[in-house]
């Protein structure tokens, strides 16, 4: 029975790109056409209005004029002879068209005003005509006078029409350029995302240990995060196999003497049971050594602890450890505060520092947390008789004890300095103002 993860397959990053940028563009396209059409119909309608205006006032000059609807021959219809013209001054009409008769005087007679659209079939023509014209009513040397100009707008809009077909085609012309400029575009921003999957199958595969960092900015966050792991990973991988090379070396010398003191034929005394026993400390003691470096494996990425309460904990577990030592905690961090450190990793720094200060304190150990712009600092202070300075530089070599006959491995502030080492932290080693050694861990904001 399985217990791993299913991984619900979805789309690409480029089909999804590429499912929303093409009909987006497609789109686009089309309201552009669309909107062509709408403003090229309303500029040939606003360019006939203004033309047959002007007209119709030419008229109303005309006559206004001493000279009257005499003003108006054959001449000045033919001058506007691409339009067509009907007016009326009491009973009498108008024509410039006069063969048209049927369809220009029911003009005259139509309720409306301003720019008008008409429709109708010219005398010998075979198809209606769509006509815009402007008609107008107005009093003219106490006379009522009805003026209507037209033209006919089916060529204009023939010719326009086959403009908007031109456009339709250089549009087509362009979406096709477009599209290939999205797959050009899609193909390219790609690139790292592919070079990012060779990457994964080439680490997959043991040929790379780390992925490169040279991808764009919206992966440099995950893939930080995906080396941190990897060298977290290889890290503690590396120190398991030291660890059990080591304690593989470190207790094959205890096991043969145990196994030559039993498979002798002489009587087990007194001393060989000292000897048996001292053999089994020294392999408790391995054993015990790299149970502690199995625990400082390093930051795990997504981890993070809570200092204060861990450190709540831990030192109400030392004050019964050492019932003859008060641990204090000084804290300037919120209640809520986190920081960026495995729980096991926080809790190995502090246990160490605070049972190594109770075992040398003679009454008092503080703890203080505390975080600056770019640190977050842990100190611990006894009241013991400290370190001298030039000793100082020995403190966290693994296996230097200071005092022989205190109990321990000299493994626990060795374990701290390769914890801070992990998060790219310091330790430092003072005189404490309580009188014995203080030790500060320092851990950077960005760890």
């Amino acid at each position: 029975m399985s217990f791993l993860p299913t991984t619900r397959r979805t789309r690409s990053i480029r089909t999804t790109l590429l499912l929303w940028l093409l009909p987006f563009a497609t789109l686009f396209m089309l309201l552009a056409w669309y909107l062509h059409g709408a403003l090229l119909d309303r500029m040939s309608r606003d360019f006939v209005r203004e033309r047959l205006q002007q007209e119709v006032a030419m008229i109303e000059q005309q006559l206004g004029s001493p000279a009257g609807l005499e003003a108006l021959d054959g001449n000045y219809f033919g001058a506007l002879s691409h339009h067509l013209f009907v007016l009326r001054i009491g009973e009498h009409a108008r024509l410039s068209h006069p063969q048209w008769s049927d369809l220009l005087l029911p003009w005259l007679d139509l309720p409306d005003q301003g720019l008008i659209e008409l429709h109708g079939v010219p005398e010998g023509e075979p198809a209606a005509h769509r006509y815009m014209a402007w008609r107008t009513e107005t009093q003219i040397n106490g006379q009522p006078v009805t003026i209507v100009a037209a033209e006919d707008y089916s060529q204009l809009q023939a010719s326009a029409h086959e403009l908007h077909l031109w456009t339709a085609a250089v549009a087509i012309g362009l979406l096709a350029v477009l599209f290939a400029l999205i797959l050009l575009a899609v193909q390219l921003s790609m690139r790292p995302v592919r070079q990012l999957q060779q990457d994964l199958k080439a680490l997959k595969q043991g040929h790379l240990q780390r992925l490169g960092d040279a991808v764009p900015q919206e992966f440099s966050g995950l893939i930080g995060q995906l080396n941190q792991l990897l060298d977290t990973l290889q890290h503690r991988l590396q120190k398991v196999r030291e660890a059990n090379a080591n304690l593989s070396h470190r207790i094959k010398t205890p096991i043969a003497a145990i196994n030559q003191l039993i498979s002798s034929e002489q009587p087990i005394t007194p001393e060989t049971r000292s000897q048996i026993s001292q053999r089994l400390d020294d392999i408790s003691r391995q054993l015990d050594g790299s149970l502690h470096a199995s625990h400082s494996g390093g930051p795990l990425a997504g981890s993070s602890c809570q200092p204060l309460e861990q450190a709540r904990e831990l030192l109400w577990m030392l004050g019964r450890l050492h019932s003859h030592i008060e641990f204090e905690l000084d804290s300037s961090l919120a209640e809520s505060a986190r920081w960026p450190v495995e729980e096991q990793d926080f809790s190995e720094l502090l246990g160490n520092l605070a049972d190594n200060a109770g075992k040398w304190a003679r009454s008092r150990v503080r703890v203080r947390l505390s975080e600056q712009a770019d640190q977050r600092i842990l100190e611990v202070h006894d009241d013991g008789p400290g370190v001298a300075p030039e000793e100082r530089s020995q403190l966290g070599t693994r296996g230097w004890r200071l005092d022989q006959q205190m109990p321990g491995h000299g493994l626990g502030l060795a374990i701290v300095r390769d914890l801070a080492a992990r998060y790219q932290g310091a330790v430092q080693f003072e005189a404490s103002p309580l009188g014995g050694l203080l030790v500060r861990v320092e851990i950077p904001t960005q760890a």
